[in-house]
């Protein structure tokens, strides 16, 4: 269900176990929990949330591309392949597809995948934007991998009784246990 350049999905779709299974919810679940909805680098989103440049970080880090690269190689995201970016909302359909993450996107859980509207001036706040979302409001099922939980979220907004994606990710706990680490480090090594 595609209606003018957005991509549409069931408000209840299948694929999201709404009991979540408790092999899941160990204490790693916890850190990714807590860093990317609680302590969210996207401080607008919530009252705890925290800075990145708390951690140490210069203010000036999202001016060079060496923080974000060393982020998106820990997932092997590629720009244009398994990273995709919709600068309007009404472009999810196409990217949805270039990405590969359109209907039934959850199935395929070989490699990682990030899809998102940009919705912060930044892409990695962004993906950081539509991790705490999905995690926030249960958007989202955890699987098991040949290496690992993977997980597997959407974001969007409901609206005239439809979910409207605002983005796809399927990421490996280990990338988002690998992300809170460099960016509590506050410096690349």
């Amino acid at each position: 269900m595609e209606e003018n350049g957005y991509e549409i999905s069931p408000v209840n779709p299948g694929w999201i176990h709404r009991k979540k299974d408790e092999k899941y919810l160990d204490k790693e679940f916890m850190q990714i929990f807590v860093f990317f909805v609680i302590n969210t680098p996207c401080t607008e989103s919530s009252s705890s949330g925290i800075d990145i440049r708390d951690y140490g970080w210069d203010k000036n880090l999202w001016r060079n591309n060496d923080l974000k690269n060393k982020l998106f190689s820990v997932a092997g995201l590629i720009r244009d392949d398994s990273f995709v970016v919709a600068k309007k909302t009404a472009e999810m359909k196409k990217v949805c597809e270039k990405g590969k993450t359109k209907k039934n996107f959850h199935n395929d859980r070989s490699k990682e995948k990030v899809v998102i509207y940009k919705s912060k001036d930044n892409e990695f706040l962004s993906i950081c934007n539509h991790i705490r979302n999905a995690l926030a409001h249960g958007r989202f099922s955890i699987y098991d991998g040949e290496c690992g939980d993977v997980y597997v979220m959407e974001d969007g907004i409901k609206r005239n009784g439809k979910f409207q994606v605002r983005s796809r990710m399927i990421l490996k706990k280990s990338t988002l246990m690998s992300w809170i680490d460099i960016l509590e480090k506050g410096r690349l090594d």
